[in-house]
Order: C-alpha cells, then sequence, then structure tokens
C-alpha cells in the first residue's frame, strides 16, 4: 500500500471502491478504526462509506475485484484475509468510528476547546435568520456607526440586504487585507482634476471647425459623472476614436494622456476607500455577530470554521491541539477532495503535515481522492487548486490517475471523450469503457424557446423510452434550476397522469405519508388541536372524526419511544419512519421537535427506487441512472452581483478589489484578475456539464437549445449514436398506486383456532420487525466471548446498541432468553467444553463463500454449529450444514467432522445432530 497517496479519480472509476479498500487494507495492518479519520462532505456521504465498509466487510470473499485489490495493497493472501475476517468485523462494529462531514469534524474540535473562545459547549447549530440578525445588528450601532452605515450605503447606491449579503460573504471566506484609510474629501478633488483635463478636449473639440455632431455629443458633458462611461475614455489614444481622428493633435492627444492619467488615480482612490469603508462596517459586523452568538448560544457551520482557525491561529498552541487528536489518528482518507475550501485545508493542514513529517515511528498514511472536473462548488467555497498544490508541496506524495469508466457503457463514454479532449488548458484524461454499446442521442429542440410547449419534445421522448422497454424508475431528468424541475414537474405530471415521479422537493422525508402520519399525532399530542389528528385520519385511511387512542406522555417518553409506540399503535413502521428515529435524535427535547421537524431537510429511504426522477445537475453529482434525459439551461444564467472580486495566486489570496465599473480600464492588475475569473467561471461551466454528462450508465439524451445553448462550449451538434438499451427489468411504475380500502369477508368462525407464537403477534407491514429480530439475535450470538451468562450480558448490550432504533427492550429480552436456553443446555456445553471456536467462519470451497455460524475444534474433532430461529425444523437445514460437512472435511483432510443444528425457540432450545 502507497503510504501517501492522491488519486484522480474521473466520474464512474471507482472512487468510493478504492476508499473502502484502502480502509480495509488499514484494518488489516492492524490500524484501529478509530484512528482512522475518514473525510466527506455530506452526511448522506458518510453515511453510505460507513455502510459500504460493514457490507464489504461482511460479504469479503463474494467479490473477486474486492478480495484481489485488498490482496494487492495488503500484501495478504486471500487465505489470510479471510480468516481474519471475522475479527476486522468485530473490530470495525465495536469501534468508536471516525468517519465525519468535513464540518462535523470541525465542530467536534471546537466542542474540545470551546472554553479557549468563549463559547459554551452544549452550543447549538443551525442557520441565522437573517431577518433578526440584521434588526439586531442595526439596534447595536451607536450613532456614528449607524451613520457610516448610512454614508457607505447611499454613497454605493446600495440597499441594506445588499450590504449584509457582502458581510455573510466576508465571513464565509474568512479572508481580510490590508486596507489603506482614504480621506473622502480627496475624491471629490480628485474628480476635479479629472474634469479639468476633459474640459480641455471637450474646448478642442467644439473649437474645431471640421468636427462631426457625432464628435461633439461625445463631449457632451458638465459633471463627472455624465463624462464618466464615454467610449473614447478606453482608447490607447485619442486617435483610436474614429469621430476624434480627423482633427486629433499633439496637444488633444497630451491632454487625453494626463485624464486617463488623473482618472486612474481616481480609480484607485474610489477603490480603495469603498474597500475600506466595507470592511471597517464588516469588522464591526463580525464583532457584533460574535457576541450575539454567544447570547444566544447557537452557531452556524460558517462560525465554527471561523472559531477553529481562531483557536489555531492565535488561542491555542497549533502543537497542543493537534498534540490531542494526534494520539488518536494516524491515517487520513479524505473524499471529493477537489471540494475542500481553503479555510478547511488550513484547519486540517497540520494534522497532515505532522503525519507527512514522518516524525513518529508508528506507521502513518495520508490519502485523498477526488476529482477537478466534477469541481462544481466554487460558489461554497471550494477550492479545486488545492488538489494539484497539496500534491506539489509534498514530494512524498505520488498522484494517480483512475481513467477506466465501469459506469457508462462505451458509446457514452467516447462521445464525452471527444467532446473534452479537444478542450485547450482543461486538465482531461481519455476514459476508457469496460461496458460494451450504449445509446447517445443529441436533440436541437425548437420547443425549449416556446414557453407553453418547451417541454413537449421531452415528454415525447420518455413515451419513446417506456415503449422500447426502459424502465420508468430508471430515467432520471437533469436540469440546471429548481424552478425547471418544479414546471417539468408539473408539465409531466399532466402529460402522464398514471406514471409516478419524483423530484427533489417531492422525496423529503417529512412529505412520505407515513412520517407525516407520525409528525401529525405528535403535533396534535402536543397541541390538543383537533386538525392535526384531522391529517392523520386523512392521511392513514380513516373516516372524518374517528377516535385515535393514544395516551401518551410526552414528557416521560424520549422522542424516539414516542415515534415507535406511534407507529407501532398505527401500524406505521416502515423504512422511512425507521429513518426519522435516526433523524430524531438531533432535537434535545420534544419541544425542539414540533417546531423545528418541518425544516428536516433529509431524504426519504426509497429502497425501491421508484418512480422517473426529475432533479437539478448539483444534486445528481455522486449518483448514477440507466437512463438520463440532460436539459439545456432554460433561462439565462443569473449574472454575478457581488461586489467584490477575490484573486488567489494559486491557492493564496492576492487581493481583493472592490468591483468598480470600468475600473478594467484603468487598472491594469484589476483587468487581470477579471479575466482569470472569467477563466474560472468557464472552467466552472465546463465542469458542470461534465458531471451531467457523466450520469448515465446506458442511455444518454440531450435537448439543445438552438441558439444561446449552454452546450455551445463544447460544440455539441445533433447526433445519434447505437441503440436505446431497454432496462433488465420490466417497469412496474406505469401506475401509481392509490391506497387501497378493503372490509374483511364474514366466512364464520374456524373451530379450531391456530396458535399463535408470541413472536407472531408483533407484526410490521413488510416484516422489517421479523428481519431486525432475527439480525439482532445473529448479532448477539456472534458478539458471544464465551458462552456464559456473563458474557450474554455484554452481547445483549452490543445488540441493544446497535438495534435499539428498530426493537423494543421487551425484544432484547425475549433474544437473551432464548439464548440462555442454549447456554443452558447440557449436552452443548460438553461439545464446546476445552474447545476454541470461531464465530462467523468463512471458507472458500469450490470457489464459492461459505458462512459457519460456529465453528469449534476440539483436538482432532471438529464441530459445525449453524443457529436457526425459525419455529420449524426444515430439511433444508440439514442439507445446508451437510455442505459444510463435506466442505470442512475436505478443507481439513479428516473425517471427523459432525455438525449440529441449532433452534433457538421462543420457550425451548433443540440441538439436533445430523447423522
Amino acid at each position: 500500500m502507497k503510504q501517501f497517496l492522491a488519486l484522480k479519480a474521473s466520474a464512474g472509476s471507482g472512487k468510493t471502491f478504492a476508499l473502502t479498500i484502502r480502509y480495509i487494507t488499514l484494518l488489516l495492518k492492524e490500524a484501529n478504526p478509530s484512528e482512522i479519520l475518514t473525510l466527506t462532505f455530506t452526511n448522506k456521504a458518510a453515511n453510505e462509506m460507513s455502510e459500504r465498509i460493514y457490507k464489504t466487510l461482511q460479504t469479503l470473499g463474494d467479490d473477486e475485484a474486492y478480495i484481489n485489490a485488498i490482496q494487492i495493497q495488503s500484501g495478504f493472501s486471500k487465505q489470510e484475509i479471510l480468516g481474519k475476517k471475522h475479527l476486522l468485523i468485530k473490530k470495525f462494529v465495536n469501534a468508536t468510528l471516525s468517519i465525519y462531514t468535513i464540518d462535523k469534524f470541525v465542530n467536534k474540535i471546537l466542542r474540545e476547546f470551546c472554553g479557549y473562545v468563549g463559547i459554551s459547549d452544549d452550543f447549538d447549530i443551525k442557520e441565522d435568520d437573517i431577518d433578526t440578525l440584521s434588526y439586531k445588528f442595526l439596534q447595536s450601532l451607536d450613532i456614528e456607526k449607524f451613520e457610516k452605515l448610512i454614508e457607505f450605503s447611499w454613497y454605493e447606491n446600495k440597499k441594506f440586504n445588499s450590504l449584509f449579503d457582502l458581510f455573510k460573504l466576508l465571513l464565509e471566506k474568512n479572508e481580510d487585507i490590508k486596507v489603506v484609510n482614504i480621506e473622502s474629501s480627496l475624491i471629490p478633488l480628485q474628480k476635479q482634476e479629472v474634469l479639468k483635463y476633459a474640459f480641455k478636449i471637450k474646448e478642442i473639440v467644439l473649437n474645431t471647425s471640421n468636427a462631426s455632431n457625432a464628435a461633439k455629443n461625445a463631449v457632451n458633458f458638465e459633471t463627472f459623472d455624465d463624462l464618466l462611461g464615454r467610449t473614447w475614455l478606453t482608447k490607447d489614444s485619442v486617435s483610436d476614436y474614429n469621430y476624434f481622428k480627423k482633427f486629433a493633435d499633439d496637444t488633444m492627444n497630451a491632454h487625453f494622456i494626463k485624464l486617463k492619467e488623473e482618472l486612474s488615480k481616481y480609480y484607485k482612490l474610489r477603490s480603495a476607500y469603498s474597500l475600506n469603508k466595507l470592511f471597517e462596517l464588516f469588522h464591526t459586523f463580525k464583532a457584533f455577530k460574535a457576541s450575539y452568538n454567544k447570547v444566544k448560544n447557537y452557531l452556524e457551520f460558517n462560525d465554527i470554521s471561523n472559531l477553529v482557525y481562531e483557536l489555531l491561529s492565535t488561542k491555542i498552541d497549533k502543537d497542543f491541539l493537534y498534540f490531542r487528536l494526534d494520539s488518536k489518528y494516524s491515517h487520513i482518507l479524505i473524499d471529493e477532495f477537489q471540494d475542500t475550501s481553503l479555510l478547511q485545508y488550513k484547519i486540517l493542514q497540520p494534522l497532515i503535515d505532522e503525519i507527512l513529517s514522518g516524525s513518529n515511528e508508528k506507521f502513518k498514511s495520508f490519502f485523498y481522492v477526488g476529482d477537478t472536473k466534477q469541481s462544481i462548488y466554487r460558489f461554497r467555497g471550494g477550492k479545486r487548486e488545492l488538489f494539484d498544490y497539496v500534491a506539489k508541496s509534498n514530494s512524498l506524495i505520488e498522484v494517480e490517475v483512475l481513467n477506466t469508466n465501469y459506469r457508462s457503457c462505451e458509446n457514452i463514454v467516447n462521445y464525452v471523450n471527444s467532446l473534452y479532449t479537444p478542450l485547450t488548458n482543461y486538465e482531461y484524461h481519455d476514459q476508457l469503457s469496460i461496458n460494451k454499446d450504449g445509446y447517445v442521442e443529441v436533440i436541437e429542440d425548437e420547443a425549449l424557446n416556446e414557453e407553453d410547449q418547451k417541454f413537449k419534445t421531452i415528454a415525447s421522448k420518455i413515451a419513446t423510452l417506456l415503449q422500447n422497454g426502459v424502465n420508468s424508475n430508471e430515467i432520471a431528468i437533469l436540469t440546471y434550476t429548481n424552478s425547471d424541475v418544479l414546471s417539468l414537474y408539473s408539465y409531466l405530471s399532466s402529460k402522464f397522469p398514471n406514471l409516478k415521479i419524483t423530484t427533489e422537493m417531492t422525496s423529503k422525508l417529512i412529505n412520505q405519508e407515513n412520517v407525516k402520519a407520525i409528525i401529525n399525532m405528535i403535533k396534535y399530542l402536543y397541541f390538543k388541536e383537533e386538525i392535526y389528528k384531522e391529517n392523520v385520519n386523512a392521511i392513514i385511511g380513516n373516516e372524518p372524526s374517528t377516535k385515535l387512542n393514544l395516551n401518551i406522555d410526552l414528557h416521560k417518553n424520549n422522542i424516539q419511544q414516542v415515534i415507535k409506540i406511534i407507529a407501532n399503535t398505527l401500524n406505521l413502521m416502515d423504512e422511512n419512519v425507521i429513518k426519522l428515529i435516526e433523524e430524531s435524535y438531533s432535537f434535545e427535547t420534544i419541544v425542539d421537535f414540533v417546531f423545528e421537524i418541518d425544516k428536516l431537510e433529509s431524504s426519504m429511504e426509497n429502497s425501491e427506487k421508484t418512480g422517473l426522477q426529475i432533479l437539478t445537475i448539483f444534486k445528481s453529482k455522486g449518483l448514477e441512472f440507466h437512463t438520463v434525459l440532460l436539459l439545456d439551461r432554460i433561462k439565462r444564467k443569473t449574472v454575478d452581483k457581488s461586489s467584490l472580486l477575490f484573486e488567489y495566486d494559486e491557492v493564496f489570496l492576492k487581493n481583493i478589489y472592490y468591483k468598480i465599473k470600468d475600473l478594467e480600464h484603468y487598472n491594469v492588475n484589476y483587468n487581470k484578475a477579471l479575466k482569470k475569473e472569467k477563466a474560472l467561471t468557464y472552467d466552472d461551466e465546463l465542469n458542470i456539464l461534465y458531471v451531467a454528462l457523466t450520469r448515465a450508465k446506458k442511455n444518454l439524451l440531450i435537448f439543445k437549445k438552438q441558439k444561446s445553448s449552454v452546450f455551445d462550449i463544447l460544440s455539441i451538434k445533433s447526433l445519434t449514436i447505437g441503440n436505446i438499451i431497454p432496462s433488465s427489468n420490466k417497469s412496474i411504475n406505469y401506475e401509481k398506486v392509490e391506497k387501497v380500502k378493503y372490509s374483511p369477508l364474514d366466512l364464520g368462525k374456524q373451530d379450531n383456532i391456530i396458535k399463535v407464537d408470541e413472536e407472531d403477534e408483533k407484526d410490521y407491514s413488510d416484516s422489517l420487525y421479523n428481519r431486525y429480530f432475527g439480525l439482532a439475535t445473529h448479532y448477539c450470538l456472534e458478539m458471544l466471548g464465551e458462552f456464559t451468562k456473563t458474557s450474554l450480558k455484554k452481547s445483549i448490550d452490543f445488540a441493544r446498541y446497535k438495534y435499539s432504533q428498530y426493537l423494543d427492550e421487551s425484544d432484547f429480552i425475549k433474544i437473551e432468553n432464548r439464548i440462555e436456553y442454549m447456554l443452558e443446555n447440557q449436552t452443548f456445553q460438553n461439545l464446546i467444553k476445552d474447545s476454541s471456536f470461531t464465530s462467523e467462519q468463512s471458507i472458500i470451497y469450490n470457489g464459492e463463500i461459505k458462512i459457519i455460524d460456529l465453528f469449534v475444534q476440539k483436538g482432532d474433532d471438529f464441530y459445525i454449529f449453524d443457529y436457526k430461529t425459525t419455529k420449524e425444523q426444515m430439511s433444508e437445514h440439514e442439507v445446508q450444514v451437510n455442505n459444510y460437512i463435506k466442505a470442512i472435511k475436505e478443507i481439513m483432510q479428516t473425517n471427523r467432522v459432525k455438525g449440529y443444528l441449532l433452534y433457538l425457540k421462543p420457550n425451548e432450545f433443540v440441538l439436533k445432530e445430523l447423522i
């Protein structure tokens, strides 16, 4: 394994695969999960990363690609890796994982050292209420500062909201510069100097007999403001202006040169004055916000990053801070590195530098992965230049390029290559594809310019795709803006009334029916208002005014318990409700829940992935779809109206400019900064398109406007490549599913009622309960360190910690009782006495992975135990264990192998030896 590595991972090239392999290899090399700091950029990505690692460990050996890659990186053989599988799973499950978003990691640092910056360690994290914050800021100003604010606002012709946006931007950037204090009286004086030479040119023009009316109109000004913006002022020489060319002489040109010099001085004064006054006001705002945050005891994520940077810069010794962290983190893995901000990197840099220094004898490593072509969050602070800068700054870091695309078919990959390879000044490595065929179509769509029918071609193509066997659940439409998402949703819903369509807006967790019912039920219990109860009745299909007999004490039960009681009572438990339980831990009290739950942004759990999806390109990043329809930008891009221009030299701030009209004609450095910003904006557009064009696996359809198309920067033309590839599974989503109401038939009474086992009395609609009950039982058995009741108590605690969101306390008591029956069985205890054992033992037999629940070696004898929690003893259970016996006999070259089925029933334990 390369100790210090940066991976440039193009779209679909296995970035997550590489991260997972790296993590598992570190575990194999004896690293503890708690010391592997793994940073991602979203909660979703962090959750998926931990889940991906866990699932890969569980199924280790099933996928040759994973096991082979781990072999190469770790240097261990396949048998050695699989032999450690159980230990790795146990280590991973029982450890405190260090997999965070960067924001959460920075938050963790602040909470440990918040006393150094005067913040309470129980601060909340939430967005500012802009109206309240701005109002409180204005209230905090004394007369002098208030007048300065009004003066600046009037002078720059800016509304307070615009100024407030600038303050927030400067807080986010956390950049500062030394500004020159300019006396405001100097600016009117300089204007007079400019006018002095301007009037001399005007006098020459008006007194020239052969001056045209156009020439005279060009000098038709009386004030400084009238003068600004005239075309002839931008010329290098007065003779370059057509209307002055006939009569321009040396005298006129000398006046013109002096005019340009004085204008240059004016703009320098004007720019410096505005920047100085802005920062003076900003520092006032910054000080106010710091005190406001302390009083309110909440912070935004930007506030947290700024405070941690302040800790590192002024309040605390970096070595002390990172010494404490270093005792835990020996390995760093960073995902999506191209989206890292400068401030985030400055916070992480000392920890990275310490690992790279190699000052400690302990093995340490640094790994980051990303793709500068997929850097589309510059407007949020993402700094793609960091990727190369970090690698170039330390010669120990090796850079590798992953350019094999495992996602998209060959025709799509080759098409994207054909668009990006010819680009100059844009880093692009041709991608290879392992998947043949693929369909690409570019449609020059006239309808996109028609307001009423702009989506008619798209609707027609959707119909064609469905007719050609593409599952509607596997189609995604990508747009540039949320307004396009909503417009398209409305249009397609009317054209395809029976087609289920989901959007970013409709896929929110709080908008799912069962979740909505629970939220309304909690609000009814809290507010005692009938409207909430009727909402519940409407959602679950009850008649109006139906009584809901739920007597829950909101003060004695925590939020999670309240949700579970409601879900079980109203038969609403599903995957979305389970996710609501998980999300509810972010609310400290029931009061917080009822007032803040409507702001929850989490997405629904949609394991079936039903519905044609409509989403923005930005939301599609990191996702993939069988078929993608990519829309042109419908409306023109919003012009950047920010008053500030930040210029960087690589990753270092070079200057901040206050934008002033025509300043580029009089300030060379500002002109260069504008051109640099324009080039970065151009690359942003290329990156957005690259993300969009690389989401499709099988079919890619592009809808291009005939004029003013965003696709013009790639010279995209109409074409068709290949044939539409149908879905492998038939679509089941042509019609929306309505709530089914039914009345049971009266078929009389059965004489002998079949007895229902205690475990069957609790039943969730999709057997989620049974599934989690079985998982928790097997997990508890797996965690047994020895077969004693003391060890059972510990393993029950492990299971309770892992599955308490899904099961009640009574369920863990049932699990414990079942296992106690087994532990009390003398025959079982005699079999395992004086033996060594392994839980969840993996073996390879005839090219297949077998998992043995309990594998016991006692001298020269081998015992195979297979746990069952089913009530019925089935013949296939015996077939399964007999296969295990056959495999062990061949592997161990012995006939001294016996197999046992262990049935853990609610009220008894059955041990069955296979003959």
